[in-house]
Parts: C-alpha cells; sequence; structure tokens
C-alpha cells in the first residue's frame, strides 16, 4: 500500500500557551493528510459524495514522545491498514525535521448515508478499500467505555464555527471542548504521552451539549460529553499524562 507523507510546520495560531501544538490542531494535521491520501486512493470526498455518504472518525488514540513547537517542521506519514463491514482503519506516524519520531497514531472511520444518517457497508461500496497492513500501534485500538464517576463541569451550545464540510461538529472540535473542559478542574502535565477519542454520536449546530470529567490517580483524565437532557453519550475521551 503506497503511503502518504505531508510536511507541516507548526504556526503560532496552532500552539497552546507553552509554545507546543495543541492536540486538536495536531489532529487537523492527521485529519488533512487522511483526507489528500483518501482522494489519492480512490475513495476521498468527491468519491464518497457521489455514493450518497461521508467518512465519519469513530475512534482514534495518539501516543505521544513529544509534541513538535512553533516553527518545527513535522513530517506525518500515513496509510490505511484494513477494514470489515463497517469500520476502516488508518495509521499515522509523526516524527521531526531529523526524522526522531515524535508521536504515532491509530484510527477508525466509517462511511454514514447522507439521507438517512446509518452506516454504509464498506463491503458493498467498491471503494478498493486495501486488506489488512501494518498497525502503527501495538494491540488491538478497543473503543473507550463509560465510567460511573463523571462529575458535571460545562454546557455548551453548538456554535456555527464547530460545522465542518459534512454539516455536523468536526471531530477535531470535541477535542477542543474535552480539554476546555479538564482545564477547568485540572492542570495538565505539560508532557501528555496519550489522548483517546472516541466517537459514539453526531452533534450539530445549536444542539447542547453537557461536559463531565472524571480523574485516576495515575495521572489519567477522562471526558464524557452528551446532549443536554439525553442520557446517551455523544462522545468519550481520555487523557493520559
Amino acid at each position: 500500500m503506497k503511503v502518504r507523507e505531508e510536511q507541516f510546520r507548526v504556526r503560532t495560531f496552532d500552539c497552546q500557551a507553552d509554545g507546543s501544538i495543541s492536540i486538536f490542531s495536531l489532529m487537523q494535521y492527521l485529519q488533512e493528510v487522511a483526507a489528500g491520501h483518501a482522494e489519492e486512493l480512490g475513495f476521498g470526498f468527491a468519491r464518497l459524495s457521489e455514493l450518497g455518504g461521508y467518512w465519519v472518525l469513530s475512534n482514534i488514540r495518539i501516543e505521544i514522545d513529544g509534541l513538535p513547537r512553533r516553527n518545527d517542521e513535522v513530517t506525518i506519514r500515513t496509510w490505511p491498514s484494513g477494514h470489515t463491514r463497517t469500520v476502516a482503519t488508518r495509521e499515522f506516524v509523526g516524527t521531526d525535521a531529523n526524522g526522531r519520531e515524535m508521536f504515532r497514531a491509530g484510527s477508525e472511520w466509517m462511511v454514514v448515508n447522507k439521507q438517512t444518517n446509518r452506516l454504509k457497508n464498506l463491503l458493498r461500496l467498491d471503494l478498493a478499500l486495501p486488506e489488512a497492513e501494518q498497525k502503527a500501534l501495538p494491540g488491538e485500538l478497543r473503543r473507550l467505555e463509560r465510567r460511573q464517576d463523571y462529575r458535571p463541569v460545562d454546557r455548551l451550545r453548538v456554535p456555527h464555527s464547530s460545522i465542518d464540510l459534512n454539516g455536523h461538529v468536526n471531530n477535531t472540535e470535541y477535542v477542543r471542548w474535552g480539554f476546555d473542559a479538564l482545564s477547568r478542574v485540572v492542570k495538565l502535565d505539560s508532557h501528555i504521552r496519550c489522548v483517546q477519542a472516541t466517537y459514539l454520536s453526531e452533534v450539530f449546530e445549536a444542539d447542547e451539549v453537557d461536559i463531565a470529567v472524571a480523574s485516576d490517580p495515575n495521572a489519567k483524565f477522562h471526558v464524557l460529553a452528551s446532549k443536554s437532557g439525553e442520557d446517551a453519550a455523544v462522545y468519550l475521551m481520555e487523557v493520559v499524562c
């Protein structure tokens, strides 16, 4: 399978207060290189639009050795790594200008029908998706599970600026909201070792979302978001420092 490699220079507006790239900005880089590769391979935005669908990120885990900083160059390599009836997987590896590895990520994607919002069967779409390829992370990429000890910290009304090309909240916005919520109750260590986000349902402009957090003694933090007045989760997030 052909691997796509793309270079980015970390811009000032991608950085957080300590000068390193924010996690949600890093995820925007991953999203960009993934989208470009999918187009190149013939199953990107244009092809999915013809089929009445679009890709949605359903699960991603990023393991981090170090984050690039302002003006640093980062090279991101990505490749699709297999699929089932409903899930296609994609891998990422990021290195600095000297070739030193900075992060690895594994991700899972699904195709949603634009009209019904139901999942499409990947085996019936004739997308020439690749069979199993090497994974970036060891072991199985599991979905996060809901805990019982969250405490509410925020309620937000989804702004227009959070909506993406597909008409719903972009996956990186959920991560932004998660870090905003965590910052209200805890001071995260400057070195984040791992971030995972599991997406459960779509959110649209003007929806109200309740965000709750929990923490473990071992520097592991958790986020749960749900639509206001509903018990079903919208997404789950885990941060390890």
